[in-house]
């Protein structure tokens, strides 16, 4: 019969990482001199440290259990650091004794605690402790990797898809806040412009009836073409005596028809070959003086547009590079430059003159234009 020689473990033997226990420990150059239990004093060797105990190596063997009061001796940069405290043996195996802190009071705790943490971040190292402290953070990392699971495509598609996702929205943003900028800094916008024309207004010479003589939807006219009639009543009034003399040398018709207030009729000729504007509908009927009844817009004479700038803008108006202009009710944008600047008393404000590169229809004739000047750098010189 024959029986194992291989040791069986005790059933009360617990095996545990280096990361699993209570208190963290580590290794520092010091020394501990102990005393008590009926034996001189004598000097161990410190194995390793933490908040629970300490272990030594010291060649005899100690009693189990038996109480001694310990001074730690730690060699701290050319300082020597001692911290007293009392200790119980709790175990033993050839020379390393195990050893557990006795009623250790808070300040000592937090002074040892101070230190761990210091050796532990290499902030307090020898050359020992130095090495340990990087084996142990490799011995950590390579746990951790091997832990680690390898990611799927799915997952690394997802990091992709977030990355470039975060990145498009930060330039967008970018890109917003540099535009904005741009437009505080290099953009004038007018406060109000209108397609204008060096047009020649016709108006009521007096209170009267008016009559349109231009057919329906006529949009052009000739020099001397009859443009409409106006029916007046003569107003006569007597003011002086001479007045009173010349009236009576009229003959007795004469006098009849001044004082019934006699109707003239008048009719306003075309002066030029004009595109014709009305402002408002065409409508026969009476009419009161100064009323605009139409504009005649030169043929040869294409329109601008009149646009309003605050008064501080002038010294930026020799910096204009370009100007946008977009006229109400068509798509399209036109470019242009400013051919004049002028102070409009009315408005209180800088009156400019924009001729557009391309001719504007017609039909644009005094209408409503969003107007929006670019500068060019102020030691640049403008387009």
């Amino acid at each position: 019969m024959s029986s194992s020689n291989t040791p069986t473990a005790p059933a009360n033997i617990v095996h545990e990482a280096i990361d699993e226990r209570q208190y963290v420990r580590t290794r520092m150059n010091a020394r501990v001199r102990l005393a008590g239990n009926g034996r001189e004093p004598f000097e161990a060797e410190l194995a390793d440290i933490s908040l629970g105990g300490i272990g030594l190596l010291h060649e005899a063997p100690l009693s189990i259990g038996a109480l001694y009061d310990a001074s730690i001796q730690l060699r701290l940069n050319q300082v020597d650091l001692s911290i007293d405290a009392k200790l119980r043996i709790v175990s033993q195996r050839g020379k390393e004794v195990g050893a557990q802190f006795v009623d250790l009071d808070a300040q000592k705790r937090d002074i040892l605690r101070y230190l761990i943490s210091a050796y532990l971040s290499g902030e307090i190292a020898d050359i020992n402790g130095l090495f340990n402290v990087m084996q142990r953070e490799n011995y950590i990392k390579e746990r951790k990797h091997k832990q680690a699971s390898a990611r799927t495509a799915g997952d690394r598609f997802k990091a992709l898809a977030g990355t470039a996702l975060f990145s498009a929205a930060g330039i967008a943003a970018l890109g917003f806040v540099a535009y904005k900028g741009y437009l505080l800094f290099f953009r004038v916008p007018a406060v109000q412009a209108t397609v204008a024309s060096n047009a020649q207004l016709i108006s009521m010479p007096d209170n009267g009836y008016v009559k349109y003589l231009l057919p329906t939807g006529t949009s052009e006219v000739q020099a001397g073409q009859p443009l409409a009639s106006i029916s007046t009543q003569l107003a006569t009034s007597f003011t002086s005596p001479a007045d009173m003399k010349a009236l009576a040398d009229l003959a007795p018709g004469d006098l009849q028809a001044l004082l019934g207030r006699a109707t003239i009729e008048t009719v306003i000729n075309s002066p030029c070959d004009c595109l014709v504007w009305y402002p408002t509908q065409p409508l026969d009927g009476y009419g009161y003086k100064a009323a605009p009844m139409m504009h005649l817009l030169p043929k040869d004479q294409g329109l601008f547009v009149r646009a309003n700038v605050p008064f501080d803008k002038l010294a930026d108006v020799s910096r204009v590079r370009s100007v946008d202009m977009q006229v109400f009710g068509l798509d399209q944008h036109f470019s242009g430059k400013v051919v004049d600047a002028r102070s409009d008393e009315v408005n209180r404000n800088l009156a400019l003159t924009i001729l557009p590169d391309s001719p504007l229809p017609a039909a644009a004739y005094q209408k409503a234009v969003a107007v929006d000047l670019y500068l060019g750098l102020p030691f640049g010189s403008a387009n």
